[in-house]
């Protein structure tokens, strides 16, 4: 008995082959799966071959769900609930959305969806019993709502992500703008980023709270529409150094991060043990 499935195109049912090709029990199989153009695939059940068919094409169709099909998914979600247009916000948006779902597994958003795999295998289970033919699409349309439905979660999430970072990257533009325009009050700001965050003048004297909240510009707090970190962000951008020492030996921390997205060319960044030392030369502390 012939079951047919049918594809949005040829590409993609070829796309699905390829991906019986390389599964344990594709060669095993693939007398029994053929493609032919304008009808998709042709799966030829039979009662001795049908256990290692539904086990074969339900990993098959998961995982080409989840790596082949889960891009125009995520798409059709933003474009028809969210209603984006713009097509680089829309692949920003994607992007964070699969990261999302890769959920830090070594980039293997298959463990994400455990249940599905479960649900495709009764579905096909039940066409292949009564010989009956489908499309991909319809089959995964109405047998896998609650996947589609955890998908709009995880876009909103994504759709948050992408806003804050949006905002980040509105807020670190305006510091750097208001950086642009201040007169530098130090040629060189040393900043010690241990147990929190310390300041010294070139002579490495530490600088205590009084002194940096004078030199504080009571415009940046007063015209930036955002809320601007006055312990560390304000004194140093009020200062505005025309060299940044940072020392850190956690460059991942998310302040080190934002104080170097808004210095850039500025900053020089050096481990913890090189506080003290004579600072380099500009283009040797860039080498180094």
């Amino acid at each position: 008995m012939l079951v047919y499935i049918h594809f949005q195109s040829e590409t993609e049912a070829l796309k699905l082959l390829e991906y019986v090709s390389v599964h344990p029990l594709g060669t095993e199989l693939d007398e029994y799966i053929h493609f032919k153009p304008e009808h998709g695939l042709i799966i030829t059940v039979k009662d001795n071959n049908l256990p290692n068919l539904l086990s074969l094409l339900s990993d098959v169709f998961y995982a080409f769900l989840l790596e082949a099909k889960l891009p125009a998914w995520l798409e059709s979600i933003l474009r028809n609930k969210f209603f984006y247009r713009e097509h680089e916000e829309i692949d920003a948006i994607i992007e964070i959305a699969c990261s999302i779902l890769d959920d830090g597994q070594d980039g293997d958003r298959l463990r994400v969806f455990e249940q599905e795999k479960t649900i495709i295998y009764e579905g096909l289970r039940t066409f292949f019993a009564d010989r009956i033919s489908f499309s991909f699409d319809s089959f995964a349309t109405f047998r896998l709502k609650s996947f589609y439905d955890s998908l709009i979660a995880h876009v909103e999430s994504a759709i948050d992500e992408y806003k804050f970072e949006q905002d980040y990257q509105s807020f670190i533009a305006a510091l750097r703008d208001f950086l642009f325009k201040q007169e530098s009050k130090m040629e060189s700001l040393h900043l010690l980023h241990h147990n929190g965050f310390s300041f010294f003048d070139d002579n490495y004297r530490r600088l205590d709270k009084r002194e940096i909240f004078k030199l504080i510009d009571r415009k940046l707090l007063s015209q930036n529409p955002v809320y601007v970190d006055r312990a560390v962000l304000a004194p140093l951008i009020s200062i505005a150094p025309a060299h940044l020492f940072l020392y850190t030996d956690v460059l991942e921390d998310g302040l080190v991060q934002t104080i170097t997205r808004i210095f850039e060319e500025r900053t020089i960044i050096r481990p913890l043990t090189a506080f003290g030392q004579t600072p380099p030369s500009m283009e040797k502390a860039r080498q180094d």
